[in-house]
């Protein structure tokens, strides 16, 4: 397999070694029901941090992977830990979806194995991320295995982008203003942080910006000047002096969401 520039820019030839042994442990798993396997995110866009960025992975399939598929899915991702000393496995996000369901418009109605760090396996519901990843990927994503990225995923049009934006702000991120506990992280406020200058600056000028772009977007100009203390800190996480910052950065998801139009509770007193 050969191994994009981007890739070994990002890990150097270990990511590259990880993802060919991922790609030939999900073709033994999933067998002709593997349709292609792509890489997306940070390190596509060349925005991959070393110390905090996710490998994001998109495996497409001809159909829903079923039962004993997602389970021999299971046993691929725990044998990846024992992959040499990088620890590649740790950082892996991954989602298994027909790849028909990217060539159609709108978030089809249909549920797809996903990996997160934090969760580990589950069954989904495709939700608006899923626009964010499709413009993404016909745009930067990598092709691993299989026909070639931007030839099967739809075009995601500007107002779908912010329809997008404007949906994880509602699904993921409201309702986490009522259950805060992984704010108790500093590596999780940092992460909400960049991600709302990412939205914030996707609503003000129409662009998708990488979350480094992002950050240096925000600080400019007097739009976020009240919040540049707050960026600044996460911008340089983990490095520089780095303070429990939860209850600025649930005070900042507030005001992006009602930049946004989105009403939600005061925060209590």
């Amino acid at each position: 397999m050969d191994i994009d520039p981007r890739i070994t820019r990002a890990g150097g030839p270990g990511l590259g070694s990880f993802l060919s042994m991922a790609v030939s442990s999900w073709r033994s798993a999933l067998g002709r029901n593997l349709a292609g396997v792509y890489v997306h995110g940070s390190v596509s866009t060349g925005a991959f941090n070393m110390r905090t960025s996710d490998i994001d992975v998109l495996v497409t399939t001809r159909v829903l992977t079923d039962a004993p598929a997602n389970e021999r899915l299971h046993e691929v991702h725990r044998a990846m830990h024992g992959w040499g000393g990088d620890r590649w496995a740790d950082r892996l996000e991954a989602m298994f979806i027909p790849a028909k369901a990217l060539a159609m418009p709108g978030i089809p109605r249909i549920a797809v194995l996903e990996l997160h760090q934090d969760d580990g396996f589950k069954v989904q519901a495709l939700g608006p991320d899923l626009l964010i990843q499709r413009w993404v990927l016909r745009r930067h994503g990598i092709t691993l295995f299989g026909p070639k990225i931007s030839k099967i995923v739809a075009p995601v049009t500007g107002g779908e982008l912010r329809d997008a934006i404007i949906g994880t702000l509602r699904t993921w991120w409201l309702p986490q203003l009522e259950y805060p506990g992984q704010f108790l992280k500093r590596g999780y406020q940092a992460y909400a942080v960049i991600t709302m200058c990412r939205a914030l600056g996707l609503l003000a000028t129409g662009e998708l910006m990488t979350k480094p772009e992002a950050a240096s977007w925000a600080l400019r100009g007097p739009y976020l000047e009240v919040w540049h203390p707050l960026i600044e800190s996460a911008g340089a996480y983990p490095g520089g002096r780095q303070l429990d910052q939860r209850l600025a950065t649930l005070d900042f998801i507030r005001f992006a969401l009602e930049e946004a139009g989105i009403s939600h509770s005061a925060p209590s007193s």
